[in-house]
């Protein structure tokens, strides 16, 4: 298995998912501060408001965090992982932490405060920035994982 090949396969994933959302948010914000389409005076409660932060706090750093313990414990006994469970780990990883950015369409869609668009705002951040699939980071994940790589120059 080759880290380059399989860092652009979830450089792939990563950017389409991102992408999406990041769109979504900017027409969000045209929708919320261009046109004008909020209702400033109805405000969600705040239990709303914390259970959307929380969901974001949630998909954004803990789930990836149990997803990736699950992983390992599920292949502890194995000498090497296949390829393709590395990569459809990897995907699901991608997918659940890139959720978080759809929180903050979410929060400004439902007019919650500033403070709360700039908490989920840090954590869609943190996601896209610490799961970003570098070479780098593929390389030493397959170490980890006991996966030989194709081309040791890479």
């Amino acid at each position: 298995m080759d880290p380059i090949k399989t860092s652009k396969i979830l450089k792939k994933t990563y950017f389409r998912q991102l992408l999406s959302s990041v769109i979504l948010v900017g027409v969000a914000y045209l929708l919320k501060y261009h046109f004008k389409l909020s209702n400033s005076t109805q405000l969600p409660t705040k239990t709303v408001s914390m259970i959307v932060i929380a969901l974001a706090g949630i998909f954004g750093i803990a789930l990836p965090v149990f997803y990736r313990s699950y992983f390992v414990y599920k292949v502890r006994d194995q000498k090497q992982i296949r390829p393709d469970a590395f990569i459809r780990f990897e995907r699901v990883l991608l997918s659940t932490a890139l959720l978080t950015p759809y929180f903050l369409v979410v929060s400004l869609l439902i007019n919650m405060s500033e403070a709360a668009n700039l908490l989920i705002a840090l954590f869609a951040l943190y996601a896209a920035y610490y799961y970003y699939p570098s070479g780098k980071k593929v390389r030493f994940e397959m170490k980890i994982f006991r996966i030989k790589p194709d081309n040791k120059e890479a």
